[in-house]
């Protein structure tokens, strides 16, 4: 079997295997999110500037998951300004359709189950990192309540947590008639 290793941040090659359509795509953290991450940050350059470089949607959640940031991708894809989303619990943010049942989100008996809510809360714990995680989340949107195929990905960074949002589609539903 052959590896092909990328940046689970911001999919740079790592000792990519070039060549191999069977290999197996595995994920590291390249020298600049590392750096950026753990190290020194470059002067000047703020979280939120580091954030909006990804062409992928990322949250920043606390460990009461309520989003501190998101970048510019994340808000275009939830159709909210930044203002809308930071210090907002994840599923309002997400337009959960149960997050505006009574108790709010995270405490009706659908957050149990919450894909989102326990990956980020799990990475929270162990500060393992998570990647391509499967869940499934009732949305509401224009069109009422769709049922969502959502992939993310979590990494632990001092007392946060960044959500990526890999892939969030309509779930295809197969008409058994």
């Amino acid at each position: 079997m052959t590896l092909r290793k990328v940046c689970a941040w911001c999919n740079a090659s790592l000792g990519t295997t070039l060549g191999d359509p069977e290999a197996v795509v595995s994920h590291g953290i390249c020298d600049h999110c590392r750096e950026y991450f753990f190290g020194e940050a470059k002067i000047g350059e703020t979280l939120q500037g580091f954030l909006d470089r990804f062409e992928a949607p990322i949250l920043v959640v606390d460990r009461d998951n309520n989003v501190l940031t998101a970048n510019r991708v994340a808000c275009e894809l939830l159709q909210k300004d930044l203002d809308e989303v930071r210090g907002f619990p994840g599923g309002e943010v997400m337009e959960c359709a149960y997050a505006r049942l009574p108790g709010g989100c995270g405490r009706t008996v659908h957050c149990d189950g919450c894909t989102i809510r326990n990956t980020v809360t799990a990475t929270h714990g162990d500060g393992v990192s998570r990647h391509g995680v499967e869940g499934f989340q009732n949305l509401t949107g224009p069109e009422g309540v769709q049922r969502m195929r959502i992939l993310i990905s979590t990494e632990k960074v001092g007392g946060a947590v960044l959500l990526r949002i890999d892939s969030m589609r309509p779930e295809l539903l197969v008409d058994a008639g």
